[in-house]
């Protein structure tokens, strides 16, 4: 276990190999805990707002920064976290994706996620009552509505929505799970669920898991993995050809796993930990 800075209390996570170094959110912080891969070292370092999810853009940067203090998306270089560009939005932005030149924000307590093209606005989909987790998997976005438990699908070419599917009893977060699919965390429902985004989307598959599935992860094989929050646990999931998923196995963490990344070279996964504010490094090998 890596001991974080008192009082960082990790949310989102993100591994970028090409530096060799993580990103972890604090909690209500204008700031970042850093990890270095390479020395163990942890520093901290001053960023534009307070957020829960980061995600990168691409592999190599930018981070994708909704600060919810701010209304506002940043996007910051790696590895200096220098702020490239910011744009406005509504209330406490949750989570962002880019899709080609447009980024898909979602607007937790603005209840709407909004699409932004050159630091414009081009459209506002009002349909979510308290949108959280987004995701895209080619032309499709998908997010979640955490209050109306129902996943959102728009069309990231034409901007309308396509479908609003039934997403458990209380989903947080969606990832791409390779060609048009995705997974879904259903915290409340103890469950990952996944579908097809492709033409009309439907539902595939569901497979229980045993705690609170808060956050979610994949790989490239098919794999997902969804942190148990509340039972201190990564289940691994495997993904069938049809789209099913099945629960493979957990894997021990630190306490209340709120996220984590996937270092998409090793295979590790590191997880903050946030009622200790830690960081834990689990190997791939805890997963074979």
């Amino acid at each position: 276990m890596v001991a974080l800075p008192e009082g960082t209390h990790p949310w989102g996570v993100a591994v970028v190999d090409s530096v060799h170094t993580v990103y972890l959110a604090a909690r209500k912080q204008d700031a970042f805990a850093v990890y270095d891969i390479a020395t163990g070292s942890v520093t901290t370092k001053a960023v534009p707002g307070a957020g829960r999810m980061i995600d990168l853009s691409a592999p190599n940067g930018p981070l994708l920064l909704p600060a919810e203090d701010k209304a506002t998306l940043f996007r910051l270089a790696v590895p200096s976290l220098k702020v490239e560009s910011s744009e406005s939005t509504s209330t406490q932005p949750h989570q962002a994706v880019e899709v080609g030149e447009t980024t898909f924000v979602t607007e937790e307590y603005g209840h709407a996620v909004r699409a932004l093209r050159n630091g414009k606005t081009v459209a506002h989909f009002t349909q979510p009552v308290q949108p959280g987790g987004i995701t895209a998997v080619g032309n499709r976005v998908a997010a979640v509505d955490v209050a109306a438990n129902l996943l959102f699908v728009y069309d990231a070419t034409t901007l309308r929505l396509v479908a609003a599917l039934p997403a458990g009893k209380g989903p947080s977060h969606v990832v791409p799970i390779g060609d048009s699919r995705v997974a879904v965390c259903d915290v409340r429902g103890n469950a990952v669920l996944t579908y097809d985004l492709a033409g009309t989307p439907r539902l595939l598959g569901r497979a229980s898991v045993p705690g609170r599935a808060f956050w979610i992860g994949s790989d490239q094989d098919g794999t997902v993995y969804t942190a148990l929050a509340n039972t201190n646990k990564i289940a691994e999931l495997k993904v069938s050809s049809a789209g099913r998923p099945t629960l493979v196995k957990t894997v021990p963490t630190v306490r209340n796993p709120v996220s984590f990344d996937r270092d998409p070279v090793t295979g590790d996964l590191y997880v903050g930990g946030y009622a200790d504010s830690q960081l834990q490094v689990i190997p791939a090998s805890a997963f074979r």
